[in-house]
């Protein structure tokens, strides 16, 4: 039985943001507490133990995701993909470890964070999100790691005071994000059984395969934060700046690529069973919501980033103020590119042209790097990290234009109302914005005043996404009233009796 895709879509998009909701929640706090070379010293530390990450966990999640939505309903099968991928990974994990350890044996500085960081690595091993994400079974990602995000809330306002206390930090998150993965186990007995026949390293290539792009990804997201702290000198104040910013978009972000990742094994599993309409229907209607949510993201980021800066982050982070308007393009850019990218390519078995479009992205990224950030130093970086996945997500579109399996005319069409509608609505925030003193009720009145502007403009205009979003959420409305005016006739006739 296929799940709902908007169901998947409000779980996943609750499990990312869980992911982010500590940063949401601590972000005031911690950037006053740590300070901005803290903060810039933890980004740089966990950028330089990703690699080891990435090298853990290979292309395991997006294939394990893609093989287990193929047979989603055959519970033999889909435990050995489950077990072979363990396996795999375990392997992974501990030739990594090995690695890792000649890379602590040669490093002097802030040797004891990257021995507490070595538990990500050990992580990978047990992270199985990608398990329920090919069953379509979001919400057990989202139930289960709501209590380990809210632990890590009540663990950082109760442990974290001063800035010393930077080792404590890494500590409890590190320890955190293991209990979240090592929780959602518990679930596994309902979904799988003993499978017979493992062959853990049969699928290799297909796994190496969708690790190259996930490699090249990592360059343009993670050697920005590394070559910041190469070319400052191991000053980690242009990585405090740029790591905040990089955070807030990301944050916002999360909204627009939540449905990739549902996507990702609806459309795999369509394309498997050969409904080839039935998937287009689905891609037109997944780049319609990069624009709905895309576009009032970046405008509205571009128009309060001098009000919300001072007030989420405090003093000391005024850069932060000039790095986020630039920050703000990858919320389409990426949007664009992950569709393409993981809601098309990898799907359909095309993972050849996902790796050309990332590495056009990695390597003009690291070129752009190389030239820039001597010199501009987290402007640098920023800059180079929007041109580089913008020409990700312009690969990506040269590909489907010259295979006509989409239309690219029709896709960018589907933005026309809604670029109209974000530029009125970041005209409108930025007049009225004149009128207002920084403070918190001022920000979230010209968020308001925002999503007012925007949505109204929407309705003139007769958008269609918008139509059916305001249909959906008037049937939910009548669906609650008619359950109270259950609950209160029900009361009545209690009384009564």
């Amino acid at each position: 039985m296929k799940k709902s895709i908007k169901k998947n879509y409000i779980f996943n998009t609750c499990y990312q943001l869980l992911l982010l909701i500590v940063p949401i929640v601590t972000t005031p706090y911690l950037s006053r507490v740590l300070g901005v070379e803290n903060i810039g010293l933890n980004s740089f530390a966990t950028a330089i133990v990703s690699y080891f990450t990435l090298f853990a966990c290979l292309g395991t999640g997006t294939y394990g995701q893609r093989a287990v939505s193929y047979v989603q309903d055959d519970k033999e099968k889909r435990s050995k993909i489950f077990f072979e991928t363990i396996i795999f990974r375990t392997v992974m994990v501990f030739v990594t470890l090995a690695f890792y350890g000649i890379f602590l044996v040669n490093t002097k500085d802030n040797i004891i964070i990257y021995l507490i960081l070595s538990l990500n690595i050990v992580t990978c091993i047990f992270d199985i999100t990608w398990f329920f994400q090919g069953l379509e079974e979001f919400q057990k990602t989202v139930t289960r790691n709501t209590i380990v995000k809210l632990l890590n809330i009540v663990f950082i306002f109760a442990f974290i005071k001063s800035e010393s206390d930077l080792v404590i930090y890494i500590i409890g998150t590190a320890m955190l994000s293991f209990l979240g993965a090592i929780s959602l186990w518990l679930y596994l007995p309902k979904y799988i059984c003993k499978p017979t026949n493992i062959q853990p390293f049969k699928n290799y290539k297909t796994i190496i395969k969708l690790f190259i792009p996930t490699i090249a990804i990592q360059v343009y997201t993670i050697l920005d934060k590394t070559m910041l702290g190469w070319f400052s000198g191991n000053n980690y104040i242009e990585n405090g700046y740029y790591e905040q910013a990089e955070k807030i978009v990301k944050l916002c972000l999360t909204v627009v690529t939540s449905l990739s990742t549902v996507m990702i094994s609806r459309i795999g599993n369509t394309f498997k069973n050969g409904n080839l309409d039935k998937l287009k229907n689905y891609m037109y209607r997944s780049y319609k919501f990069v624009w709905m949510f895309g576009i009032p993201i970046m405008f509205g980021i571009i128009s309060i980033a001098d009000f919300l800066v001072p007030i989420l982050l405090g003093s000391g982070y005024e850069k932060v103020i000039i790095l986020l308007p630039i920050f703000s393009v990858l919320v389409i850019a990426i949007g664009l590119s992950n569709v393409n990218g993981f809601q098309y390519f990898v799907p359909i078995g095309k993972e050849n042209v996902l790796t050309l479009t990332v590495m056009v992205g990695a390597v003009s990224n690291l070129i752009l790097n190389l030239i820039l950030i001597p010199k501009y130093y987290s402007l640098g970086a920023s800059i180079a990290s929007i041109i580089a996945e913008i020409l990700v997500t312009i690969v990506g579109f040269v590909y489907i234009y010259r295979s006509k399996q989409l239309s690219l005319r029709l896709i960018f069409s589907l933005s026309i109302k809604n670029i109209i509608a974000g530029v009125i609505m970041c005209v409108g925030v930025i007049f009225i914005k004149q009128f207002l003193s920084i403070s918190i009720l001022n920000l979230f009145f010209l968020i308001l005043i925002g999503i007012i502007i925007y949505f109204l403009v929407l309705a003139i205009l007769k958008d269609e996404m918008f139509r059916d979003l305001y249909n959906q959420v008037l049937n939910i409305i009548k669906q609650l009233l008619n359950k109270l005016k259950f609950i209160k006739v029900k009361k009545v006739k209690c009384y009564k009796e």
